[in-house]
């Protein structure tokens, strides 16, 4: 079996910050092939989690089309493409590959499946960066500015409990007090998660330090921690692209340890 003809197609996965990874790759296979690249966003017709495709309008502005292939797309699929090694058929490996390795690999690929947590699977970084800061802005009109920001996702729709793994309270407590030893200190402390009270019952004595971000929705809070002058990130995609697409001083992102869900660490992050 081959897959062939047409744009080389980068199949969309998750959420918002997943869907900025597989973007970013999908703007790179763009750069480095100099081919019409697509993403294929049908998958999302049976998310188990009812989410749905968020980037058009910065898949359009970077010049990559939205497409709707839905045998591609489907698991069976994809499994028998892995399975049969099908020409063209590139999954993402167990390492990032770098350099000539890259390029390669994408000379090789003309449907991509994965998630690309990886800088090293970015290309034309700051391009892309400085396009999906100005994407996620624009979708709130201003990011408040100065504030340490601690982002703890809880994973508490997951099914398997090793999944819902998350930093213990011990590092957001190390990562506050390495801001105090700093000039200037902490300052207001702002919490973004996805459930405020499990949050808040995780981070024990710390919690009553925290004031809880402003109700509203996924944008509000990316918008938050892009204008933050400090990020503890916490092992989610959301929290990586929070930091990855803001202007704070300081990141601090946790090491993998036991974490399921775990994208590699940006350069510019501090591993605790």
């Amino acid at each position: 079996m081959k897959v062939s003809g047409g744009p080389k197609i980068i199949k969309m996965h998750g959420g918002l910050g997943n869907q900025l990874f597989c973007l970013a790759f999908a703007h790179t296979v763009s750069r480095v092939s100099g081919e019409p690249v697509a993403v294929d966003i049908a998958a999302y017709a049976s998310d188990r989690y009812g989410r749905r495709f968020v980037l058009t309008e910065l898949a359009e502005r970077l010049g990559i089309e939205v497409t709707h292939r839905p045998w591609l797309a489907s698991r069976p699929v994809t499994a028998m493409m892995r399975l049969f090694s099908t020409e063209g058929y590139v999954c993402e490996g167990a390492r990032a590959p770098s350099g000539g390795a890259l390029n390669a690999l994408i000379a090789r690929g003309a449907y991509f499946n994965g998630y690309w947590q990886n800088e090293a699977y970015f290309s034309g970084a700051q391009t892309f960066r400085q396009a999906a800061r100005a994407f996620l802005l624009s979708r709130r009109a201003e990011a408040n500015t100065g504030q340490t920001v601690i982002h703890l996702r809880t994973y508490k729709e997951e099914i398997r409990s090793a999944w819902r793994a998350i930093p213990a309270a011990a590092y957001f407590r190390h990562c506050v007090d390495r801001l105090e030893a700093r000039p200037g200190g902490v300052g207001a402390i702002t919490l973004v998660s996805d459930d405020p009270t499990l949050a808040l019952a995780h981070l024990g004595d710390l919690a009553g330090r925290v004031r809880l971000a402003p109700k509203g929705d996924m944008w509000a809070d990316m918008a938050l921690m892009l204008g933050a002058r400090a990020i503890v990130l916490t092992n989610s995609s959301f929290s990586w692209w929070g930091g990855y697409c803001g202007e704070a001083e300081t990141i601090f992102y946790p090491a993998r340890d036991r974490l399921a869900h775990y994208a590699q660490p940006a350069r510019r992050f501090t591993v605790v």
